[in-house]
């Protein structure tokens, strides 16, 4: 079974790569149709939906997978969000993993418009952080990483698939 990753982010691929060990995995850059930085849990959803969508659409058979990455508010305060989506052009699996505050001070830069991935990327003077551990795997110390992070939300889209319960 072929299996298209609407991204062509590194830490995204190597999540479904050991999530889908028998299959061929193959990449595509998908339109994720929310902005930039999506900040809430629907953009984030629908930007992870969206790629999932296209994805499988450039496919004779198969899985589309969407990966999306995202902050949301909560009473006040940032947490990083990260949903994902599969289709196999009939049903639609969505699920949602890691979530941790982010530091007050990148709340600012996040509200007038920045990608967390720049500036993660600003404050850790690592260019590929987005491509490698990601926020997630600053603000654990590295105990958990994007694509483990990312790995775990395919395992429940995975799930779901097999499961055919929807």
């Amino acid at each position: 079974m072929h299996i298209l990753l609407g991204s062509n982010n590194k830490a995204k691929k190597d999540a479904v790569s050991r999530c889908f060990l028998n299959e061929t995995v193959l990449t595509i850059d998908a339109p994720s149709g929310v902005s930039p930085q999506p900040f809430s849990d629907e953009e984030t959803l629908n930007g992870a939906i969206n790629r999932a969508k296209y994805a499988r659409n450039n496919l004779e058979h198969g899985l589309g997978i969407g990966l999306e990455g995202g902050v949301m508010e909560l009473e006040g305060q940032l947490f990083l969000t990260n949903w994902g989506a599969l289709t196999d052009g009939q049903q639609l699996y969505v699920a949602s993993g890691a979530r941790v505050p982010l530091p007050r001070l990148f709340a600012s830069e996040l509200k007038e418009g920045k990608e967390l991935g720049d500036v993660m990327a600003h404050f850790t003077k690592d260019k590929e952080i987005r491509q490698n551990a990601g926020a997630i795997g600053v603000f654990t110390n590295g105990l958990i990483t994007r694509d483990k992070m990312f790995e775990h939300v395919l395992y429940q889209l995975k799930g779901q698939y097999l499961a055919k319960l929807n």
